[in-house]
């Protein structure tokens, strides 16, 4: 089984659509405790795990829950005979590893043999996660979603490669209360926002990424999955926005020996070459290794497009114990894009006359100045060890190093002239350049020890921590002018530039010392408590050090009212550093943000995993232009964004399976230097989106199997004001509208032996749509119908 998301909504209507399907579950429930009691003829080939699993469920009429990443390589001697579901399972399961432990419905979970982690007085898989169960983005500590009093989803790997999603903003499509790919066509860089367009920060492993302008995209196939926290979350994490962090989880080396290799080939020339591997390196399975690799060679939606890619990331791990678990991660990437955003005027796309809306896959920059060339090389080392039953350290360090080579070739449309044509005609546009190009060394480090005791009727989890960052980063600029170019009939004629212009080198460090307390009472309630210190230093070139210290705070608590009904209500902080000094020399305040929580997470069986949540984030100090000093920023702005949150899964059968989600967001202008700016809503942000997904497998016979998956996902329209003068030196308000849309997502996957063949399909039926348009400036372009094949074998 596949691990879900989880979130937050309108508890009303949540409640009672959950109501609605108990009768159903207890009903299934009864049938499945009869079903594990009979003994039953059983017949199943030996061969591929996952497929004879699946067989056993259709034969017994049992549940069986498994991550799917667990059951990958894995092969069964298979059975033959009258067995109950158990003492089949027992037979299926002999060698590979793994056992069965009942679910105390009649279903049964799959378990690794060799590790397991306690919580609650259970074994609790540590590798297998069953519904999105577990997580440890939003504490830092192996902790059930069910125990944590705040919003976290959790995408799989296997949900990413079902839905198609070549980056990790498109593997974010359908989780709620996130806007991806904001600025529509943007092969530079993974851009999300949260809760509000709060930019979410982007964390590997738990240590901070650099700013995504330094560093290419994440690969998704080098990820394990991916874990996100919706809402303030500095008591962790230190400096970041208010609307949350997205942590990816790498693919880790293990013991058993398994890979896969695959090829693809899709849409726009796209050549895609794959390959994971992994096993132990020694006979005593105290050493592993893995080496995940990527290569390719693609197009992408606009003309003279580029989208290639190598990504090499090899890993060792040791584990000489039980208690100690030493891994190194290496990372080796480098893209190469190249007509690399599809910005489109306004008044030739959203308002253009009939006749005159520009194609998607219009290029208006230069061929052969136009590109986005970025590298990376990192080294990360983690430690875990288990000095006794109550005590455990865990650390992490990361250094890396980034390059950034950035030309672009814009058109002159930012101005706010409400006619950017130059000729009567209405079909030229001034263009200008802007390259830049920046280095960044980076290194981060957290180490933590948690802390398990008791104090009379109440288990404690206490966290203490301290964590590390120092960036260096130089970017160079050059500016210059471009020649107009006809929009509809574009004909190329070259640039010159100027040399670049060095900016003053800038040194940036953080540190940070945490606490938290997970407070167990009676197994039923948990209080968590945390608080943080932390001291940012900014040092420019030329420029007096900015240091700011600020002190963060998080409270939350979850209680469990049975039939797996968990309310929750929680408090959050967060800080980041605002860099600079206005007219007067005077430093900025860092932006703060805060947060209330209030929601319900509801998990009857390891079948149905749901969450509803409303929130209220407010982000302050934010940076406004001076109404007596144009050249001057004053901190005045405050935004205010509340909402709710619904999100859900649901194995509504052992070969079906759906997942759903919505929110409801309005954010806007709560303070700024200009009163007409007051109220104003926040761009880029729709008020109503939501997804659903489903999966359906079909047997085939002959060790063959169909996968048949489908999804919908909706973003509603969103609206930006904007104040200009006018001749007479007025305020003139003006808006933008940008339609909402509905898009189609499709899978169609066969499955031989160990071959599998998987048709993905995005923007299914190629609908034309706009992600946001700026008043009288440009829209960002949707993408297009994207189909990729990939031809893949394990072992």
């Amino acid at each position: 089984m596949t691990q879900f998301p989880t979130s937050t909504s309108c508890i009303a209507v949540a409640l009672a659509t959950l109501s609605a399907v108990v009768p159903g579950i207890a009903a299934a429930q009864a049938n499945n405790a009869q079903a594990a009691d009979a003994s039953r003829a059983i017949a199943i080939e030996r061969g591929p795990l996952g497929a004879a699993i699946a067989r056993l469920g259709r034969q017994a009429g049992v549940v069986i829950v498994a991550d799917p990443a667990v059951l990958r390589g894995r092969f069964t001697p298979g059975v033959r005979g009258r067995f109950t579901p158990g003492e089949a399972l027992a037979r299926l399961l002999a060698g590979t590893g793994l056992s069965a432990r009942p679910d105390g419905d009649g279903g049964f979970m799959l378990v690794s043999g060799a590790e397991t982690a306690s919580a609650g007085g259970e074994d609790v898989p540590s590798d297998i996660t069953v519904m999105g169960n577990r997580a440890v983005t939003a504490t830092k500590t192996d902790t059930k979603l069910t125990e944590t009093p705040q919003s976290i989803s959790a995408i799989t790997g296997e949900q990413i490669a079902a839905r198609g999603a070549i980056g990790l903003q498109e593997a974010l499509r359908y989780t709620p209360g996130l806007r991806t790919e904001p600025n529509g066509v943007d092969n530079r860089w993974d851009y999300v926002t949260a809760r509000g367009g709060f930019p979410a920060a982007q964390f590997v492993d738990g240590m901070k990424r650099a700013d995504i302008s330094a560093a290419p995209r994440t690969d998704v196939y080098t990820f394990e999955r991916v874990e996100v926290l919706r809402g303030p979350s500095s008591v962790l994490y230190g400096q970041g926005a208010a609307g949350g962090i997205i942590n990816t989880i790498s693919k880790r080396p293990e013991f058993r020996t398994a890979g896969e290799m695959a090829v693809q080939y899709g849409t726009f020339d796209r050549k895609q070459a794959q390959v994971d591997v992994t096993g132990a390196l020694d006979a005593n399975g105290t050493l592993a290794a893995r080496f995940v690799g990527v290569v390719r060679d693609s197009g992408n939606q606009v003309d003279f497009g580029r989208d290639d890619r190598i990504a090499l990331t090899p890993s060792i791990r040791f584990q000489p114990d039980e208690n100690t678990d030493i891994t190194l991660l290496g990372l080796y990437q480098r893209d190469k894009a190249a007509a690399i955003s599809a910005y489109v005027p306004v008044v030739a796309s959203v308002n253009a006359p009939a006749g005159r809306r520009l194609s998607r896959s219009a290029f208006l920059g230069e061929p052969g100045h136009d590109y986005y060339d970025t590298e990376e090389k990192s080294a990360t080392l983690l430690v875990t060890h288990r000095f006794s039953d109550a005590i455990r350290y865990s650390g992490a360090v990361r250094y890396s190093r980034y390059k950034s080579d950035n030309g672009t070739v814009n058109l002159s449309v930012w101005s706010g002239l409400e006619n950017p044509f130059i000729d009567a005609a209405n079909t030229q546009i001034e263009r200008t350049v802007f390259d830049f190009r920046s280095r960044v060394n980076m290194l981060t480090t957290d180490h933590n020890l948690t802390f398990d005791f008791a104090t009379g009727p109440f288990e404690h989890k206490v966290l203490v921590g301290i964590d590390y960052l120092r960036s260096s980063a130089r970017t160079d600029y050059a500016f210059g002018a471009a020649g107009p170019i006809d929009i509809y009939a574009p004909v190329y004629t070259g640039v010159e530039m100027g040399a670049f212009d060095p900016q003053p080198r800038q040194v940036a460090s953080q540190l940070g010392i945490y606490v938290q307390d997970q407070i167990r009472y009676a197994d039923r309630v948990t209080l968590v408590l945390g608080a943080r210190r932390d001291r940012a230093r900014t040092v420019n070139e030329g420029v007096d050090r900015q240091v700011d210290t600020v002190t963060t705070f998080r409270a939350g608590l979850i209680g469990d009212l049975g039939s797996g009904i968990a309310p929750y209500v929680s408090y959050s902080e967060s800080f980041q550093p605002t860099l600079g000094l206005n007219v007067y020399g005077e430093a900025y305040l860092p932006q703060r943000g805060t947060q209330y929580e209030v929601g319900v997470k509801w998990q009857p069986t390891p079948a149905i995993l749901a969450s509803i949540a409303a929130f209220d984030v407010k982000g302050t100090n934010r940076l406004q232009t001076d109404p007596t000093n144009v050249n001057n920023q004053i901190q005045q702005g405050e935004v205010k964004s509340k909402g709710i949150e619904v999100e859900a899964a649901w194995t509504v059968a052992r070969d079906f399976t759906l997942s759903a989600s919505y929110a409801y967001v309005d954010a806007e202008i709560k303070k700024a230097t200009d009163p007409l700016e007051v109220g104003a809503p926040i761009p880029t942000v729709a008020k109503h989106s939501a997804g659903i997904w489903g999966e359906k497998s079909l047997d085939l016979g002959g060790d063959t199997g169909l996968r048949l998956g489908g999804g919908v996902r909706y973003v509603g329209p969103t609206n930006e004001l904007a104040v200009y003068q006018d001749d007479a030196g007025g305020s003139v308000i003006d808006t933008q509208r940008t339609p909402g849309y509905t898009l189609v997502d499709a899978l169609l996957a066969l499955d031989w032996k160990q071959w599998s063949l998987a048709v993905n399909a995005t923007n299914l039926f190629d609908k034309t749509y706009y992600s946001s348009c700026s008043v009288r400036s440009a829209c960002g372009t949707g993408y297009a119908r994207t189909v990729i094949g990939t031809l893949g074998y394990r072992f």
